[in-house]
């Protein structure tokens, strides 16, 4: 397993050298724009949903990323109090939501679909939400 950690401060600002840091790795083991650019995408969901909903903190996200066995994993990292475990977000109904003219709150849905694992866990006030996409997928 080949794995890289770097940290970043909890503001939008950060998403450039964010997405820089995932190009570099992610381009060592895959030339597939799709695939980079749903785990970006995946990412800057997360990490946003980090720095907008975590007010009890101003310490950096830690982003892990990792390669192993053809996927890609990355692992964003915060330290919290209240966690919110993404993975019990409800399925959307698309009917319902387009009728009440919602807007926004599609981004873990997204992940979901976009991504072949996603893993929350918290322990010890700190979050882990790691996403994994199989590289040989959309060969």
């Amino acid at each position: 397993m080949i794995e890289k950690i770097k940290y970043f401060r909890r503001n939008a600002d950060q998403l450039p050298m964010i997405f820089h840091f995932l190009n570099t790795f992610i381009t060592e083991y895959s030339s597939n724009l799709k695939i980079l650019n749903e785990i970006k995408l995946s990412v800057e969901e997360i990490f946003m949903n980090m720095v907008r909903h975590n007010k009890t903190t101003d310490m950096d996200i830690a982003v892990k990323t990792e390669f192993s066995n053809n996927s890609i994993s990355i692992s964003l990292i915060d330290y919290e109090d209240k966690p919110f475990d993404i993975l019990t977000t409800d399925e959307i109904d698309f009917d319902e939501y387009f009728e009440q003219k919602k807007y926004g709150g599609l981004g873990i849905h997204l992940i979901k679909k976009l991504m072949d694992d996603l893993i929350f866990n918290h322990n010890d006030g700190i979050t882990t939400i790691k996403i994994t996409r199989n590289i040989n997928k959309d060969v």
